[in-house]
């Protein structure tokens, strides 16, 4: 599924573009399953599960009534549509996440559709995703799957290579910030505010741009520096992420305690996070 030499430049850089993981056809019918999935929030809202209602309007909501979302999210599609479900479980998808995390098993942490319609979007800054996730430790990756062709015009991915092992925004360097501590850099020290900021303040095109033609992916680390630019063009611009995990991820409550899945979680805080909600891809 993947190289020892894309395993080495993953590591190495944070991210990897895959290339063609699905069929034409397989990607149309993940775009049916969205405009449906679209629809039936719009109509009535599906109150099934928490996650459900995250992100994206709902029934009597009304894109003239709110400022212009950065970003569209649905959350767990793979719970509401069989394209995606099949998705999470595809040999090509699940097998390049189980190369990279060097693990001989992964779950799906979540999935969502992340889109940029035209007009109705905007830049979504640099940020780790890693430290908005109730999660431990950080062997964790993302696909992310082009639904339409991406590209810088229309909000493609940018990526800051190596930030994932740049000792200023690893774990613990977050854990001095948040005591007020001077955080590491590798050279010594560095002192507050931190360079975690300063690169959530850059433009998207500070990073490195990874386009993609519809059912081609990329994967990036949960430490990765990732952003995308406002999709200035009259072109959707859809992705479906998905989250996984490596064998042995543990539930870590304190980090992420408000996040929208946390109810869902049967396992205790300190345990690896398994169950019915978080399969084996």
């Amino acid at each position: 599924m993947v190289t020892e030499e894309q395993i080495r430049f993953f590591e190495e850089n944070g991210y990897l573009k895959y290339g063609k993981a699905l069929e034409p056809e397989e990607v149309e019918a993940m775009r049916s399953g969205l405009d449906r999935i679209i629809q039936l929030e719009l109509r009535q809202s599906d109150a099934s599960s928490p996650e459900f209602g995250y992100g994206h309007d709902r029934d009597g909501e009304t894109p003239e009534a709110r400022p212009a979302r950065a970003i569209h999210q649905y959350v767990n599609m793979w719970k509401r549509d069989p394209a995606y479900e099949a998705a999470i479980h595809h040999p090509v998808i699940a097998g390049a996440a189980r190369g990279l995390l060097r693990t001989p098993e992964t779950r799906l942490w979540h999935d969502q559709v992340i889109s940029k319609p035209p007009k109705d979007n905007g830049h979504f800054r640099f940020h780790q995703d890693f430290y908005f996730w109730p999660l431990w430790p950080s062997n964790i990756v993302s696909c992310w799957l082009a639904l339409d062709d991406a590209t810088i015009e229309n909000g493609c991915m940018h990526v800051v290579p190596k930030s994932h092992v740049d000792p200023r925004f690893t774990p613990d360097a977050r854990a001095a910030e948040a005591a007020g501590k001077p955080v590491p850099d590798g050279n010594g020290t560095t002192n507050l505010p931190s360079s975690r900021d300063e690169v959530a303040r850059l433009d998207a095109s500070h990073g490195t741009p990874v386009e993609l033609k519809a059912g081609e992916c990329m994967f990036h680390h949960c430490l990765n520096f990732h952003a995308t630019p406002a999709n200035v063009t009259d072109r959707q611009r859809r992705a479906f992420v998905m989250i996984f995990m490596a064998k042995g991820v543990l539930f870590n409550r304190k980090q992420s305690p408000g996040h929208v899945l946390v109810p869902t979680i049967e396992v205790e805080d300190g345990e690896p996070l398994v169950g019915s909600g978080f399969p084996v891809a």
